[in-house]
Parts: structure tokens; sequence; C-alpha cells
């Protein structure tokens, strides 16, 4: 991996659930289903599928769509079909009643900072409840099982390897999680690049360096992504902020180095809290 590429993953900032920003879900925007708002979205797994009438594999997709918001509408999920081929409320709504579609339809509505589609339809993303892109592509069954995995990891401590698809490292999925200790991975990882970068290298090497590489990024994001929920969690969730912060200063002593001296303060604030409830 060229320096160029490495640079542009380690500054790939991924969306933190106060970041996220949502757009279109407006009254002049909506087709059909329940109406929604940006705060309906908050903590919950959230797909958006950009589609258009004109679109045959679109419409072919259109009855799996309304089958997974059936599997899933009690849950913490929301399906959002976003149409994208101009604004026509009479041919979507044929659509709509002609598929007998329940979930929530609007005109373009979804991140304001969403992937590119470049430019083809359909096109399917998937938001955890964190407000991560966790899935973005044309592959429905990609999408859902996307969607299962982050219903999934609702209530789970966050990965600290997420949107890399591991590999020669896949031993490590496991311990790459907020509140195990990681300081032998990243040595682990450290050393391949290390490995993978020597003029002596392999093929091999170097390819196993681009994903070490690649997961280092992801886990200083991680650090971030964290650090940014746990002050944003103090008030509103001081139970959640405790347990984000236990597990931080477990995976990241150093870095975590002033959060620790807070754990008691956090800790009793947290039972307070649960006490209240």
């Amino acid at each position: 991996m060229n320096h160029t590429a490495f640079a542009a993953i380690a500054a790939f900032s991924v969306l933190s659930l106060n970041a996220a920003t949502w757009q279109g879900f407006t009254d002049s925007g909506h087709y059909s289903g329940p109406k929604i708002t940006e705060a309906d979205l908050a903590g919950k797994v959230v797909m958006i599928d950009q589609w258009g009438i004109n679109c045959p594999p679109c419409r072919a997709l259109l009855p799996a769509m309304q089958k997974l918001w059936n599997a899933n509408k009690s849950k913490p999920f929301v399906l959002v079909g976003a149409h994208c081929q101009g604004h026509k409320p009479d041919e979507v709504m044929a659509l709509v009643n002609a598929n007998k579609l329940t979930y929530p339809i609007y005109d373009w509505a979804g991140l304001a900072d969403a992937p590119s589609s470049g430019g083809g339809l359909p096109f399917m993303y998937v938001v955890d409840h964190r407000g991560k892109v966790v899935y973005s592509g044309r592959s429905h069954e990609e999408a859902e099982a996307a969607v299962q995995k982050a219903i999934a990891a609702i209530g789970a401590m966050p990965v600290l390897c997420g949107g890399v698809a591991l590999q020669a490292f896949k031993a490590m999925e496991k311990s790459l999680v907020l509140g195990k200790s990681v300081k032998s991975q990243v040595k682990a990882l450290h050393a391949a690049v290390k490995k993978g970068e020597a003029k002596s290298a392999t093929p091999v090497q170097q390819k196993q360096a681009e994903e070490a590489k690649a997961i280092l990024a992801a886990i200083e994001e991680a650090k971030v992504d964290v650090k940014n929920e746990i002050e944003s969690k103090r008030e509103s969730d001081p139970e959640e902020a405790y347990k984000l912060a236990k597990a931080y200063v477990a995976s990241f002593p150093v870095e975590g180095k002033d959060l620790k001296p807070q754990l008691a303060d956090m800790a009793a604030r947290a039972k307070e809290r649960k006490a209240a409830k």
C-alpha cells in the first residue's frame, strides 16, 4: 500500500452517533409509510435503499425489501426507501401499492454525507447504531447480512477493526474488541508492517503489511470514536458512558490514563441513574 492510500485510510473519519447528519425526511419528500425524523434514527440500525422507478433491478428488489422490513420492524431497525429518479409521486405510489410496501419511502433521504453510489442504482448502505456506515454496495444479500450483524451488535462492545475484512489476521477478530487488552495484537501488527516494508519482503508479506496497516488505522479511529461517545453520554446515559470508559481503559491503558481517575465518579453517577429508573 502506498503512503497516499494509507493516509486516506488513516484520515477516514467513521461517523459517530452525534456526527451523523440525516437529510430529506420532510413532509414534501415523503411518499408513503411511517413518517420519521432524525431523532427516530438515533441508536438504531438504518438501511437506506436508493432506488428508482426506471430501474428494473430496483423494482425487482422491492418485495425483498418489504420482506426484510417485515422480519425486523419490531427491532431497533429502520429501512428507508430513498427514491432517486425525480419527484414522481404518482409513479412511485403505483409501485408502492403494487408491492404493498409499508416501510418509509422518501425522496432522496439518507445521510447528508452518504457513500457514493457512483451514479448507479440500486445502491444500499447500512448505518449501525453508533452512526457508522458498515456496508455500502449493490448486493441485497450483503446488505441484509450487515443489517443482522449490526442489530446483533447493539449492546455489545465496539469492535476495534470495524470496516476491515480480516484475512491474514482473521485469528485476531475476537480479540480486537473494546474491553480486551490489545497490546500483543498491536505489537504483532506493527511487526507485520515492518516485515512487509523490508526490501526482502515477499508479495505475501507486503499484502499482510497492507492489511496490518488498515487494522492499525481502524484501531486509531475506534479510539477517537469511543472517546467521543463517552463524552457525549456522560450526562444522557451515564451507565453506558461508564461501561465504555472502563472498557477503554482496559484496552488502552496509556491513552486512558486521563479516564482512569474518573471511573469511580462515573460509576457513582451510573449507579444513581440506575436507582432512579
